[in-house]
């Protein structure tokens, strides 16, 4: 038993305890591995099969599972019934399963924890079985916890996060009922309010609310029978005035059928993480969130939106708002030039987004293979695209291995002309594996009321472009002073100055930032945040006035966090085998008018205008199209080549 304290100092053990597994295993498949941290480590064994010796059980006791990094489904068997699964979660908890009266039995026994078809490299261990049920187990001691804004003083939705010294998740009991959505190291409160129930032990607890907000973190070293009150003031640390942040992508265990966020459960994690624009998408579904806000107690906190996302096999969509009562669109169309109108006539809806647009469903990837260039942009669906309003770029639930990749993606669509806005979302289905709001979208909008917004103004920014993609960081740019995203950047000057912000609360870092004329990048920055809330870097680059016209983009990144209160998640359909979690936060376009006619003319209206006036000429036009950017010579190639996507 010493042994197993001194691997994992945090794990409480019991006398009574019986213990299955000393320690850590790894499981996987011999031979192959699924991330580059498991690359040269052995593999304990594929599935766990433990014979131990213990007694028959005549009332309900509990399995305890540390477990790390599961990805997929692993079902847990004792004496051949099945108890349930590890979570499906990759950041290290403690799972609790029960086990029922008799299932027990003298002598020798078998516990079984099933490996599934794909590879998925996890840890598990120490595995022990305690003589007590999960609720007498939690039930040592109790914190009372309020949290409250720390410049008004109101109460507040908030996340608690409790984990053990190594970072382990503790397993705990949540109360009032109606008032909290628990999960294993996880708390969201309706109103920053909740009694918590745990076993003695050492413990660090954060309280956050999202992006916008500062996380305070509090140990606590706890008795048996103890009684602690802990009171938490939460500040702001982002100025987002003028910004909506809103999150539309969103689901519900209880309308999309899978994921594990009921609706009730759903209000509070929204609440919780400081979201003001809630755009409800579950798959093939009209839910509309207001009856059941108003009814957890939280209306005040965010404005919720009817949305559908589309859900065919040739691509995911997402549509709002949505009337209440309107028709669902037939998800089995498949051709998008007869699916986007259809989505477009549904009655209310102003903004359409194209969802994780490199994920792989049904066997299809909307930006894959051959139905995508992603050097030119040209689509296969080039038509049908007239009708897609967004794109995500940052999808948190869906992030992919080269965080550029839909960015450069983005800038090809709009050099080949195409006005889509650049957005981020959560797609969350959980209420802790994905956190909601992490991947989020700035609207710009009045935002005095998160209950009562402008929605007109909000749909506007939409389709203007108005708006800001966050994951941990927050990118805003000017240009000459007076110019922001979606603006036409008109009456240009020989030198164009360039302003850009970037902000984040203290607990997140930028060290880089990068500006993108054309998708190709003009200037980048190395800076130093030591962790400022608030502004981290404001940078003035003065540019040469482009020789044409240009769409501008800054995009800045910075290590990515790694503590369970708000971890990044890896990506969901992984490219590669090596993962560097990191922050992003980036712009929409300010369009620049290089030549003065009052009208922003994309890379491929000047390619084609480059060709038409030298004749065809290929010498003529490789001779003009040195005044001009790679993005107009890979549109004039492509165009002279008539390529195909």
């Amino acid at each position: 038993m010493k042994w197993i304290l001194a691997c994992l100092p945090a794990l409480t053990l019991m006398a009574e305890d019986v213990i299955v597994v000393p320690g850590k295993l790894h499981l996987g498949k011999p031979g192959q591995f699924e991330w580059e941290e498991f690359k040269d480590r052995a593999v304990d064994a594929e599935r766990l099969e433990k014979h131990f010796e213990a007694r028959a059980n005549t009332s309900e006791q509990t399995l305890r599972i540390w477990q790390r990094d599961v990805k997929l489904g692993w079902p847990v068997f004792l004496n051949g019934k099945k108890l349930g699964a590890l979570v499906t979660a990759e950041t290290a908890m403690e799972s609790l399963l029960a086990i029922p009266p008799g299932t027990l039995q003298d002598g020798n026994n078998l516990l079984v924890i099933e490996a599934p078809t794909a590879l998925d490299d996890i840890e598990a261990g120490p595995v022990i079985i305690a003589p007590k049920t999960s609720a007498e187990l939690l039930s040592g001691a109790q914190v009372e916890v309020t949290v409250t804004d720390g410049q008004r003083g109101d109460e507040l939705p908030c996340r608690l996060t409790v984990t053990r010294a190594d970072g382990t998740l503790q397993p705990l009991r949540a109360k009032p009922a109606g008032d909290v959505a628990v999960r294993v190291g996880v708390v969201y409160t309706r109103n920053g309010k909740a009694r918590l129930s745990l076993p003695p032990g050492d413990y660090i607890l954060h309280a956050g609310r999202g992006f916008e907000w500062g996380v305070s973190r509090e140990a606590l070293t706890l008795q048996e029978g103890e009684s602690r009150k802990v009171a938490v003031k939460l500040r702001r640390e982002v100025d987002t005035k003028g910004w909506i942040a809103a999150d539309s992508h969103i689901h519900t265990l209880t309308y999309s059928g899978h994921g594990d966020a009921k609706i009730e459960e759903r209000m509070l994690t929204i609440a919780g993480e400081g979201i003001e624009l809630a755009i409800s998408t579950d798959h093939n579904h009209h839910t509309d969130y207001a009856p059941q806000a108003a009814s957890m107690g939280v209306a005040k906190s965010f404005t919720p939106v009817i949305g559908n996302e589309v859900t065919t096999k040739h691509g995911h969509f997402n549509a709002f708002p949505i009337e209440p009562g309107a028709r669902v669109v037939n998800h089995q169309q498949e051709d998008w030039a007869k699916l986007l109108p259809d989505i477009r006539a549904t009655p209310g809806v102003k903004v359409i987004t194209l969802n994780h647009p490199r994920d792989l469903h049904s066997g299809f990837i909307p930006f894959g293979g051959i139905q995508f260039n992603p050097k030119t942009g040209r689509h296969r669906q080039a038509e049908a695209l007239v009708g897609i309003d967004a794109m995500e770029v940052i999808t948190s639930a869906a992030m992919q291995s080269d965080i550029h990749l839909l960015y450069r993606d983005w800038f090809a669509l709009l050099n080949c002309g195409h006005r889509i806005a650049a957005v981020g979302s959560s797609d969350s289905h959980d209420v802790n594996r994905f956190i909601l709001g992490q991947g989020r979208t700035y609207v710009a909008a009045k935002d005095a009321d998160p209950a009562n917004p402008d929605l007109d103004e909000v749909w506007r920014s939409y389709k203007e472009g108005r708006l800001l993609v966050s994951l941990g960081l927050l990118a805003q740019l000017r240009v000459d002073d007076k110019f922001t995203v979606g603006d036409l950047a008109t009456g240009l000057k020989e030198k164009v100055k360039a302003e850009v912000i970037v902000s984040g609360p203290a607990w997140t870092q930028a060290d880089h930032i990068e500006l993108f004329a054309n998708g190709t990048l003009i200037r980048e920055q190395k800076i130093e945040d030591n962790h400022r809330a608030g502004e981290k870097a404001r940078i003035v680059w003065e540019l040469p006035k482009p020789a044409h016209d240009v769409h501008l983009v800054v995009i800045a990144t910075g290590p990515g966090v790694t503590e369970p209160f708000w971890e990044i998640p890896r990506p969901y359909q992984p490219s590669s085998k090596s993962f560097i979690p990191r922050v992003v936060g980036s712009t929409n376009p300010i369009w620049l008018d290089a030549d003065g006619d009052g009208r922003f003319e994309p890379a491929v209206e000047i390619a084609r205008r480059l060709i038409q006036e030298n004749g065809g000429d290929r010498e003529k036009i490789r001779e003009a199209l040195k005044l001009c950017d790679e993005a107009v010579a890979v549109q004039a190639e492509s165009l002279m080549e008539k390529s195909d996507p």
